[in-house]
């Protein structure tokens, strides 16, 4: 057997074998994105992990090139493919966080293009360097401007991304040995990894899991039986239902049951309830609206801003069923209204953030209250979500 140990100077070998370090690592995110992806639904997990599968087989494909003299053009175009797949499908998934995976997806495509435009106009250097920096630049954009404009907690991803990006500028400037290169891509995406398994593009707020916390039962509270219910409301019945959800938040705190109470776009208000006599710190409020109104509202105690994003409507009431469960807290979530929220994003994708969530609701200290006006749907529409219902409320 030949050693080509003796044809390879030790520090060749060094960072070949980081190299591959580096590709295994990459690789390994794939199964850990693919078991959150079949736990959580979301696709954005599976197209990550399949993103950074292909990117790995990227440098592990650059790294068995760097320890060869000669490589054979289809390889390097294999390790090219990979490449730009794997940043189109992790592009994308940044994008389904949001639901613009086709946006995403249509502007990932122009990443391949990126060699052919700089050709005319660069080296054969530049353009390898163009390539190479082109998707972290357009990934760390990407998350930025998503950061400011849904007010997801991204921090975590951020850093790790313009960590890489970073890392990857040094190396055309000469600025860092290759091998130091490989074990800061590695630490860059430690932090990525930390991102995107950690909780979680957060909209559980401090104050929020300080006030589910606070709960003190003067009396036994009801079993639980069911956890899904819808709240059928008929037209001119606005006294009765601030009545019900009055009613419902003063039963919950003589239980020790904390209410968290959705609201699109002020359709109900705090003062409305206050009326009736509600203590406004026996509710938390979350106010819905759209990501470019939330600047000009006002933040007022126990209440909440998210964007009116179905999303971060369903990474809301994800996260209150799992810090409910963690804590062993009783807790009832009341949407109102269902019925908005049906109308603003449609019926089919407020169906699967349902059928997501019952599962988890099953088996959780959370009920939810959905509360929806029937002669604002046609049958249909009504038929399939009152099928997923434990029980329906009347309030005429």
């Amino acid at each position: 057997m030949i050693d080509i140990s003796q044809f390879i100077p030790p520090a060749s070998q060094i960072r070949i074998l980081i190299r591959l370090l580096n590709g295994l690592f990459t690789v390994s995110f794939f199964p850990f994105l693919y078991r959150l992806y079949k736990k959580n639904n979301k696709r954005f997990y599976l197209l990550w992990g399949a993103g950074f599968l292909l990117y790995g087989i990227n440098i592990l494909i650059r790294a068995i090139v760097d320890s060869v003299e000669a490589v054979a053009d289809p390889i390097q175009w294999g390790a090219f493919i990979f490449y730009m797949t794997g940043f189109i499908l992790i592009i994308t998934g940044i994008g389904d966080l949001i639901e613009q995976t086709r946006v995403a997806l249509l502007s990932s495509l122009l990443l391949p293009l990126v060699p052919v435009i700089t050709y005319f106009v660069a080296s054969p250097e530049t353009i390898g360097w163009t390539v190479t920096l082109s998707p972290f630049f357009l990934i760390s954009i990407s998350l930025i401007f998503i950061r400011r404009k849904y007010s997801a907690s991204l921090d975590l991803f951020i850093i790790g991304w313009l960590f890489l990006l970073g890392v990857n500028i040094a190396v055309p400037l000469n600025m860092m040995d290759q091998i130091f290169v490989e074990l800061f891509a590695i630490c860059g995406k430690i932090v990525i990894f930390q991102g995107m398994i950690s909780p979680k593009f957060s909209f559980l707020a401090d104050d929020i899991k300080r006030f589910l916390l606070s709960g003190s039962p003067e009396e036994y509270p009801s079993l639980i039986k069911d956890h899904t219910f819808l709240v059928k409301i008929v037209k001119n019945a606005r006294e009765q239902e601030l009545e019900w959800i009055r009613e419902k938040v003063e039963q919950n705190v003589r239980e020790g049951v904390r209410t968290i109470f959705i609201a699109l776009y002020d359709l109900i208000t705090l003062s409305e309830l206050r009326v009736g006599g509600l203590d406004e710190e026996d509710v938390y409020f979350v106010r819905m609206f759209p990501a470019k109104e939330l600047k000009t509202q006002t933040i007022e105690d126990n209440t909440a801003l998210i964007s009116d994003h179905i999303s971060q409507l369903d990474l809301l009431v994800s996260e209150i069923i799992k810090f409910s469960e963690d804590r062993k807290i009783r807790c009832d979530i009341i949407l109102y209204t269902l019925s908005w929220v049906i109308h603003t994003h449609g019926w089919e994708e407020v169906y699967k953030l349902l059928i997501a969530r019952i599962p988890e609701l099953k088996g959780s200290n959370v009920q939810l209250y959905n509360v929806y006006y029937p002669e604002t749907h046609n049958l249909e529409e009504i038929s399939k979500f009152e099928m997923l219902a434990d029980h329906i409320i009347n309030l005429a």
